[in-house]
């Protein structure tokens, strides 16, 4: 059993987005290659809008059909299940992608607007390149700014927030909106602003610093995470948040976790919040080792682990064998 085609669900939804979006759209086409996981089952419709009018356009054709819509951005933090996801998913890759100084001050301090759809890697060479202080933490952290600003990603040295004066939003069923800093409550991996919107502009608010000492800085933070996470093999960063006054890593670690595999994921050895694929995993492989960590880090330390990692989508249709069945023990043991 499998689900039917778009166009055949949807014909007249079909011609439509392919008359208006022509290259910029893919139906019934898989999401493991758009996404950092390089798992997921297949997305209705994949649109790669290119401005604004694209998404007032796909907003409201979306509603016409009464067709949901999904925003996947660069698919750093996204798990999607083998079953895909239904509508509308669109993808930021290639779009939105300014990065505009709007003024300068007689101290030297910029105010740069940033599209969503820009990489963190390249904003923070950029800002230190013009001895731009306040993106240093961001070193070595995937993904774009867009979804920055969602997670309000962040490391030990910084967040997103810290910098933030401003965004522009585009929701969904009422088009764009300006939010200043002061509505926005940041807090770890999350903020109160960005829901089911997208991350159109970031508008970021830079000191003036020392671009040698920034470059040594950034330098030194990417091999503090080389040499503590693994990056050899896909996965989404870190699974789990760290609960107060705990490492999610280490209580993993200690609940005997590290090395755990089923099918072709596998917790790190080398960093235990890490879920990786190592080799064709599918969804169901890392949902099954998120559910056994939380259930061991429960009942050994009686802690409630939340996921870092956001999961969307359907199940698979036909699912014959289950994620718990395929799990076995790695070096570690169970």
């Amino acid at each position: 059993m499998s689900i039917a085609s778009f166009s055949e669900r949807y014909p007249e939804a079909h011609r439509a987005l392919g008359e208006r979006l022509r290259e910029r759209v893919r139906f019934d086409v898989p999401l493991a290659p758009y996404l950092w996981y390089r798992v997921g089952g297949p997305a209705d419709v994949l649109v790669f809008p290119c401005d604004e009018a694209d998404l007032d356009w796909i907003s409201e054709t979306a509603r016409h059909f009464a067709l949901p819509i999904t925003v996947v951005g660069s698919g750093t933090n996204l798990l999607v299940k083998d079953g895909g996801i239904r509508g509308v998913v669109i993808a930021l890759i290639g779009a939105f992608r300014h990065v505009v100084v709007e003024r300068t001050d007689e101290r030297g301090v910029h105010w740069v607007k940033v599209g969503g759809g820009v990489e963190k890697p390249s904003l923070l060479t950029w800002a230190v390149d013009r001895g731009l202080a306040g993106l240093v933490f961001s070193a070595g952290v995937p993904g774009t700014i867009g979804g920055g600003i969602f997670m309000n990603a962040g490391t030990k040295y910084g967040c997103y927030g810290d910098v933030l004066d401003s965004l522009r939003l585009f929701d969904f069923q009422k088009g764009a909106r300006t939010v200043r800093r002061d509505q926005v409550h940041f807090g770890y991996r999350h903020q109160n602003a960005v829901h089911g919107e997208l991350v159109l502009e970031a508008t970021f608010r830079f000191e003036p610093g020392a671009v040698d000492e920034m470059r040594v800085e950034v330098q030194r933070i990417i091999e503090e995470r080389a040499a503590k996470q693994p990056l050899d093999y896909p996965s989404c960063g870190s699974t789990f948040k760290n609960p107060e006054g705990y490492s999610a890593g280490r209580l993993i670690e200690q609940a005997g976790l590290k090395g755990l595999r089923s099918g072709g994921a596998e917790i790190s050895l080398k960093h235990a919040n890490f879920i990786l694929n190592k080799k064709d995993a599918r969804a169901r492989d890392i949902l099954a080792l998120i559910a056994i960590i939380k259930r061991r880090v429960h009942e050994r330390f009686a802690v409630e682990l939340e996921c870092e990692v956001v999961v969307l989508g359907e199940d698979a249709v036909e699912d014959p064998v289950s994620g718990t069945d395929r799990v076995f023990a790695g070096s570690a043991g169970i």
